[in-house]
């Protein structure tokens, strides 16, 4: 094994098939092979391709894509300016710079975005942090910017203050039906009860 070398790729040398009825028989079985190759090439590389063969037998094949007439008026008029071509060029281009454009300002205004959230949340910490001082500290001793401070901080438990208020509130309206209920029941039970006492109490009213 480690004395064998390889001959690599070696290339095949190819010669006209002898014998005029044989060529027709080999163009058949590998036309179609080859078509197959020049699709596949249009389809991996964006080609636009016109190809006409001419086989010995006189019919002629052709393949186009995206057809062999679109083709062949290029190739006419190749050299002279295609208008339509560069208007759609001009038009790409302006959306492609339009679109670039609005992702940029999407990108600056997500960045801003970001930084103004995490401006607030430092503010919200430093302010937690300094109301708690506030809170115990004299007001006498407090400038306008701490007082403004707390006071914010106090309109603001008072409206959690509220809030809570009201949902209790609400609580207590839900829960009062059953409790009529209970009570109702209650009186009509010791009614009951003294109706069923003992009968000497009746007699002994009665005598009376």
């Amino acid at each position: 094994m480690a004395g064998l070398s390889s001959k690599g790729r070696r290339r095949i040398q190819i010669w006209m098939i002898q014998g005029a009825d044989v060529r027709p028989v080999a163009f058949s079985k590998r036309r179609s092979g080859f078509f197959k190759k020049v699709s596949e090439l249009c389809t991996l590389c964006a080609a636009e391709i016109a190809l006409v063969v001419f086989p010995p037998g006189g019919k002629a094949f052709s393949f186009g894509h995206p057809a062999v007439d679109i083709i062949m008026i290029r190739l006419s008029n190749c050299g002279k300016p295609d208008f339509d071509a560069i208007r759609r060029a001009e038009e790409q281009e302006a959306t492609l710079c339009r679109l670039n454009k609005e992702y940029s300002d999407v990108l600056e205004k997500l960045e801003a975005e970001k930084i103004r959230v995490e401006r607030l949340k430092q503010m919200s910490m430093k302010s937690q942090s300094q109301g708690q001082g506030l809170v115990d500290r004299p007001l006498d001793e407090l400038n306008d910017e701490e007082l403004l401070t707390l006071k914010s901080m106090m309109d603001e438990f008072k409206e959690k203050l509220r809030k809570r208020m009201q949902e209790l509130s609400v609580e207590t309206v839900a829960s009062t039906p059953l409790l009529a209920g209970e009570s109702n029941a209650s009186p009509s039970g010791s009614t009951e009860g003294d109706s069923s006492g003992d009968p000497r109490d009746h007699v002994v009213g009665h005598e009376h």
